[in-house]
């Protein structure tokens, strides 16, 4: 059922208008489709296991009966990335929305030296699409492992300014402006607000002070001030931290990146500050807000690693990649290479990649949506989740967190092995639990990506099997979708199409007699060194295993695969489905 939701997607209508959300995006680069829906099926088989064992021999016999005779169902774990849903039905249907609009202050900039001249314009009701209430029934709809169709409905939307609340408005205009001009600082530098740009900012506000009575204040339109922080202020501020980071070169750590701590200016306390000024009308300089942050790992704690030999090596194979993919693949490889994992920490992918555009030198992919390629970035960073996801095991680690591609992908072969990544979820996540930091090393050899785990080996054992394919099933037909970004008759299409599988694979570790690597409560004890910034683990082990006996971990990788028929673009003309949107009309405020 699961498989059918996901080819077939859920239709969401609003009058003669239409969409289809699909649980998977798809992409011309094969990595870069990603979840905004998941069904996790291992959940559900363990439910299920779990629901005729682990209590005595009767209840089990008795839970073993009910199922039989009570048919009774169970679903799946589902997990919705309600936002991305949202921005999609929203670029479908907000252009048949009327918002509310407040009552707003327009200031006159040409009179605000002599006769100050100002007006506010009323305020409007308006009607919007229920978004939220159309999730919601998705929700209950997939936890019934249904796809059906979803009509939206729309709501009143109340303004939250009233032109009759704003009164005295005027004077207030005029004390706020005899502020000017306002000076912001920090250190030694300083920039001016002079009356017209502080004009520009001032806006009609409801009070949540409790030293004025009127229902209305002027304050600051946050919007344009934070745009000016941003532009004018935050960039001669702003300094990201920046951890050490080292390479094992000639048998011994050396730095090659310098620790740096980081400063940030805190736009929404410097904002609330300033518009705070204005309101209590209080002149003189005003100090900037700023935040700082201390770097992870430290310069001078190069001699105390204990990083000696690669404990193990994650390889992916990279082969026919498209230039901006080899691209990624290689700026996201550079920004592992030389990071330090700490005894106990639970290591994320997403965090330690952080963010994933043009400003951190990735270059876009494109993924289909509607009838449109739309560029994302992000293609190629699961060739970096993949090949760490190896490394880990290939360590011997604990993996918390991991979770395969909706389809195989050709660069992840053999399949099962391979782990997805999409800031912010799926992330990939394993705890270090070697008692020694872990050093990461990145190196590119012709179409082939490694991460070597450097470390101190403590004489685990890891095996894990080949992965098992099964239960193999045909993609359906090609799916055609009509575009005007095409010329008439051209196609442009994903991926080819691939059978759906399950795999599994078996991973076990065996730690050396005597010592117990579990849940850590403390730092390791270690007379003859000194770990330094070590943080006890708050991540239990225990959901990384599926079973742990006298020192011997396992854990069976499964991994399912659904059928993928191929997603083509083709150029038309005319769109059959726009005499359906040429039929649909705005919202009315009075429907």
């Amino acid at each position: 059922q699961t498989d059918k939701i996901n080819q077939q997607g859920i239709n969401f209508s609003y009058q003669n208008s239409e969409t289809i959300i699909y649980p998977v995006v798809a992409s011309f680069a094969g990595d870069l489709a990603y979840y905004i829906i998941g069904f996790d099926n291992d959940q559900a088989v363990n439910q299920a296991i779990s629901f005729a064992r682990g209590h005595n021999i009767f209840i089990n016999l008795e839970n073993k009966i009910k199922a039989l005779i009570l048919r009774k169902k169970i679903f799946p774990l589902i997990t919705l990335n309600e936002l991305k849903i949202a921005k999609n039905l929203r670029d479908k249907f907000s252009q048949f929305e009327q918002p509310a609009q407040d009552a707003t202050l327009i200031i006159d900039q040409t009179s605000i030296s002599s006769a100050l001249q100002s007006q506010i314009t009323q305020e409007k009701l308006g009607k919007i699409i229920d978004y939220q209430k159309g999730i919601n029934e998705l929700k209950f709809n997939l936890s019934q492992l249904t796809n059906k169709s979803i009509k939206l409905t729309t709501k009143t939307d109340y303004p939250k300014i009233y032109k009759a609340d704003c009164l005295n408005i005027e004077a207030k205009i005029a004390a706020a402006l005899n502020l000017a001009p306002l000076t912001l600082t920090y250190e030694k530098q300083s920039w001016t607000i002079n009356k017209n740009l502080l004009a520009d900012w001032l806006a009609l506000k409801n009070n949540s002070t409790t030293t004025n009575s009127d229902k209305i204040i002027i304050g600051l339109n946050q919007t344009k001030l934070e745009e000016y922080l941003n532009k004018e202020v935050a960039v001669k501020i702003n300094q990201e931290p920046i951890d050490a980071k080292f390479q094992f070169m000639n048998g011994r750590v050396t730095e090659f990146q310098a620790s740096q701590d980081g400063i940030e200016l805190n736009i929404t306390a410097t904002i609330n500050k300033i518009e705070e000024q204005i309101i209590n009308n209080q002149t003189g300089e005003i100090t900037l807000v700023v935040q700082l942050s201390k770097s992870a790992i430290h310069t001078e704690n190069i001699n105390e690693f204990g990083i000696k030999e690669i404990i193990g090596i994650g390889e992916s194979n990279f082969a026919g990649s498209p230039a901006n993919r080899r691209h990624n693949i290689k700026t996201g490889a550079n920004t592992l290479s030389g990071l330090l994992i700490k005894p106990n920490e639970e290591f994320s992918l997403n965090q330690a990649l952080g963010k994933i555009d043009k400003s951190t030198g990735y270059l876009p992919e494109l993924v289909i949506k509607e009838n449109k390629t739309i560029p994302e970035y992000g293609g190629g960073l699961c060739q970096i989740g993949t090949t760490m996801f190896r490394g880990a095991l290939a360590s011997g680690l604990p993996i918390t967190m991991r979770r395969n591609h909706s389809y195989r992908v050709v660069y992840y072969e053999p399949a099962g092995t391979d782990a997805a990544i999409y800031n912010p979820w799926p992330d990939l996540k394993f705890i270090n639990d070697t008692n020694n930091y872990i050093l990461i090393q990145s190196r590119i050899a012709g179409d082939k990506l490694f991460f070597d785990f450097w470390g101190a080996k403590d004489g685990r054992l890891i095996e894990q099997t080949k992965s098992t394919i099964y239960n193999i099933v045909k993609p359906g037909p090609t799916k055609l979708i009509e575009t005007l970004d095409l010329p008439i008759g051209e196609t442009k299409c994903t991926e080819h199409a691939h059978n759906g599988a399950d795999t599994y694979f078996d991973y076990q570790v065996t730690y050396p007699p005597g010592e117990i690597y579990s849940v850590r409560n403390s730092c390791p004890e270690n007379p003859k060194k000194i770990i330094p910034d070590c943080k006890p683990t708050t991540v239990s082990q225990t959901a990384a295993w599926d079973k742990i006996s006298n020192g011997v971990k396992t854990k069976k990788f499964s991994s399912h695969y659904v059928p993928w028929q191929e997603v083509c673009l083709i150029g038309v003309e005319k769109l059959s489905t726009e005499n359906n949107n040429a039929t649909t009309t705005p919202i009315s405020p009075t429907e």
